[in-house]
């Protein structure tokens, strides 16, 4: 399985470095990985270059039919710990940056051994990643709203929050502030999270609503760097409020008046039961 899990995310990220990254592994350790599948199956499934990755025609045929292994293997694992007591079920949930580092952890801390259950987080910037892993059958369920994606499977909502402004507090305009409306400002131009990411998607629908651009100064991939460029003064974001927890002197999260945007974090899986189960595991802590 691990095989197999290798080759997926290398031939979905067409890069045997981001790959790695992704399953927390070692490149000579996933390239050996895929190899071994290689030799197994008898036929070469990567073309490698400098560039990355691309499948060779076995490895398309592979990939055609990774979804219905992996998700019979998947099924099949937790069919096999469901008649043992003492057996760990293992799930691997995918998730954004601020939720597998500010939220889960927190929520998981202590009571793994307790449920008998492993969860395994990785961490995605897209939810068209994570939903084509949830396809595949690499991850049992990613966390992300899901309001407005179209997808076939199931959702369990686990939390609500609302987005805040976060600035430095020696900003000319908003520093001194406790609170702002959307009008004062529509017309600012904002760090933001990437494209494909609930949080930045949540904040452009809402402005295109009020019939206004999103204006960005520049893209960040992570949180914690649109927080260290608050932190210099370099400009102002909008941000769901669990990135409150990445702040550091001088920066400050600020109300945004009748703004009402909120971000609904929830479990999606193939399975329902799966759903259920992690969102019960998850919300019980």
């Amino acid at each position: 399985m691990e095989w197999l899990e290798a080759f997926l995310q290398a031939a979905e990220t067409k890069s045997l470095t981001k790959a790695s990254e992704r399953l927390h592994i070692s490149q000579p350790a996933l390239s050996k990985q895929i190899r071994n599948l290689e030799t197994d199956l008898g036929a070469p499934l990567l073309l490698r270059s400098s560039r990355g990755v691309t499948l060779t025609p076995a490895g398309r045929m592979l990939l055609d039919s990774s979804k219905t292994i992996t998700n019979e293997i998947s099924a099949l694992r937790r069919e096999i710990a469901s008649l043992q007591d003492e057996v760990k079920t293992d799930f691997a949930v995918g998730s954004w940056p601020s939720v597998a580092t500010l939220f889960l952890p927190n929520r998981l801390a202590g009571n793994q051994q307790a449920q008998s259950v492993e969860i395994n987080i990785r961490v995605y910037y897209s939810f068209h990643e994570l939903l084509k892993n949830v396809e595949y059958g690499t991850l049992d369920a990613a966390l992300f709203d899901d309001r407005g994606v179209k997808h076939s499977f199931y959702a369990s909502p686990l939390f609500t929050e609302e987005f805040l402004l976060f600035v430095n507090v020696d900003h000319a305009l908003f520093g001194g502030k406790k609170g702002v409306s959307f009008e004062e400002i529509k017309n600012e131009a904002f760090l933001m999270l990437p494209g494909g990411c609930d949080a930045r998607e949540l904040v452009e629908d809402e402005f295109s609503a009020r019939g206004e651009k999103l204006k960005l100064v520049t893209e960040v991939e992570l949180g914690q760097s649109i927080m260290e460029l608050i932190q210099a003064n370099e400009g102002i974001s909008i941000l769901p409020a669990m990135f409150v927890h990445q702040m550091k002197d001088p920066v400050k999260a600020i109300p945004i008046l009748n703004f009402g945007l909120t971000r609904q974090i929830s479990i999606i899986a193939r399975e329902e039961a799966v759903s259920r189960q992690l969102a019960g595991f998850i919300i019980n802590q």
